[in-house]
């Protein structure tokens, strides 16, 4: 047998990595969750979308700021604060690079 790709993943790890959001109208939208970064004391979560909606297309990412509600489950809330964004935004970029990195010295 020839050899297998050792980070290749099975159909039930691919859906550990989705994440089911609702949209404005209520509608289910799946999304992969590409990685889950702490910034400043913040967690934050990267999405790729599954399937296009109104205001992100298949295959665009999402930066989403983790917070709890009155019952302390997460909640995922958009960053309003543009600066905050594009911080948070920067470290994605970094981290991402550096898995790319990682993995070419493999």
């Amino acid at each position: 047998m020839a050899d297998q790709d050792k980070n290749a993943q099975t159909p039930e790890q691919e859906e550990d990595h989705l994440v089911t959001l609702q949209d404005e109208d209520g509608n289910d939208v799946a999304f992969e969750h590409l990685m889950t970064l702490e910034y400043k004391g913040a967690n934050y979560i990267l999405l790729e979308a599954q399937e296009d909606m109104e205001d992100c297309l298949q295959g665009e990412s999402i930066i989403l700021k983790v917070e709890s509600d009155d019952n302390g489950d997460d909640m995922y809330v958009t960053i309003e604060d543009e600066d905050e964004y594009q911080e948070v935004f920067q470290k994605c970029l970094a981290a991402m690079e550096e898995e790319d990195e990682e993995g070419d010295e493999k």
